[in-house]
């Protein structure tokens, strides 16, 4: 998604599982000197800044950012297999969003509370069949494009100091940055099966050709075995 932060004259292109909550949540603080208000707004604060962004760039994906010229943009990204990992963690085990869609759905053959070698197994049944686990597992380049160059700053989860550094320094006051979507649970990727290793494999090729400046498949293979 787009927001745009038109006190800072900063646009942000965010990626589900990637803080983009926590950004929206933090610059919503500093621009307005309150927390959001979702029951005053009518609505999650997704919402207010897709409103927002929409006076300059329409609401597709993959973005155009032609008419964010003016700003100073930047996205967030994760490791690919992290990313993954964490939507098992947060949205399946957390939020429950495969249990509550296929109570909608009806028997669909699938276990509604899946254990993480299930889920991953059977990735592409859950994704069919759950619009908010393949919302937060579609690759990057559907949120990004195809071209990390047009960004003009890009950060990594896993370098928040960084981030939180040069966002206060841009925006000339300090950015303290919620991290209200860690999930209390972890998953360690040795521990899965083979099977599902494989196909976490699998899904995020995509998105290590495309972030191959920025994470490379088999250092992090290399991380998360020794994990």
């Amino acid at each position: 998604m787009i927001a745009v932060f038109e006190t800072y004259d900063i646009a942000f292109v965010g990626v589900p599982k990637c803080m983009t909550t926590s950004v929206l949540r933090s610059f919503y603080q500093c621009e307005h000197g309150a927390a959001f208000d979702r029951a005053g707004f009518g609505g999650n604060i997704h919402r207010y800044y897709r409103q927002v962004a929409g006076r300059y760039a329409a609401r597709h994906e993959p973005p155009d950012l032609t008419g964010l010229g003016a700003f100073w943009t930047f996205t967030i990204l994760r490791n690919p297999i992290k990313r993954l990992l964490s939507v098992y963690t947060n949205r399946v085990l957390g939020h429950r969003d495969v249990e509550k869609a296929l109570a909608r759905a009806g028997d669909q053959g699938l276990d509604p509370m899946p254990g993480p070698d299930a889920f991953f197994r059977d990735l592409d049944l859950y994704r069919a069949l759950v619009p908010s686990i393949r919302h937060h597992t579609d690759p990057f380049a559907q949120f990004l494009g195809p071209d990390m160059a047009r960004y003009d700053a890009v950060f990594h989860v896993e370098d928040v100091a960084r981030l939180r550094l040069v966002l206060s320094q841009r925006m000339g006051q300090p950015l303290v940055l919620e991290n209200e979507q860690r999930s209390r649970r972890s998953l360690v990727f040795a521990d899965l099966s083979r099977a599902a290793r494989e196909k976490i494999i699998t899904h995020t090729q995509g998105d290590f050709e495309l972030l191959h400046a920025h994470y490379s498949l088999e250092h992090s293979l290399r991380a998360l075995q020794g994990a």
